[in-house]
């Protein structure tokens, strides 16, 4: 069966002295309202910063399309290769079985919307380091390059992408 995706609101605050101080009061409390007798998971964890408009601009706009032009494939190609070198995580789940509970360990790869704006920043770095690296004839890998010189944000004008 599967699982049904529901949408949570996020709130912000700050804790002085201890207590939280809620930025938007009066909706976090219609909000509350509205769970009036539910038992609540509650999770509380520092601001991410969300990264910026621009950030993803440069990495679509000049990362990514000379990545691809290089590789003479199309963007989405070329951004799915990037993810799969720099953004995968080993995971395990627990699984029901008819012989009992069971561990099942895979690779995933990461989608950059799931990144802070630091690790989405450190990606784009490694992906800027990786095309610089030379070619090697075994192929692309995580050692092995496109000798590519991809500028940096500042040295180069992607405005009208």
């Amino acid at each position: 069966m599967l699982k049904e995706r529901k949408f949570y609101p996020k709130f912000k605050a700050t804790v002085i002295d201890g207590k939280m101080i809620l930025a938007d009061r009066r909706n976090f409390d219609r909000y509350i309202m509205t769970l009036e007798g539910k038992k609540l998971d509650v999770t509380v964890k520092p601001e991410v910063k969300e990264r910026s408009r621009q950030e993803e601009k440069f990495y679509r706009a000049v990362v990514v399309k000379m990545v691809a032009e290089a590789m003479t494939v199309e963007e989405q190609e070329a951004h799915d290769f990037l993810r799969g070198l720099f953004l995968t995580t080993e995971e395990s789940k627990e699984v029901e079985t008819p012989k009992g509970k069971k561990t099942i360990r895979y690779t995933r790869v990461l989608n950059t919307t799931e990144l802070s704006d630091k690790a989405y920043r450190e990606y784009w770095e490694k992906c800027i380091d990786w095309a610089a690296l030379p070619t090697k004839d075994d192929g692309l890998g995580v050692t092995s390059g496109l000798s590519l010189y991809v500028p940096l944000p500042n040295e180069v004008d992607y405005a009208n992408y």
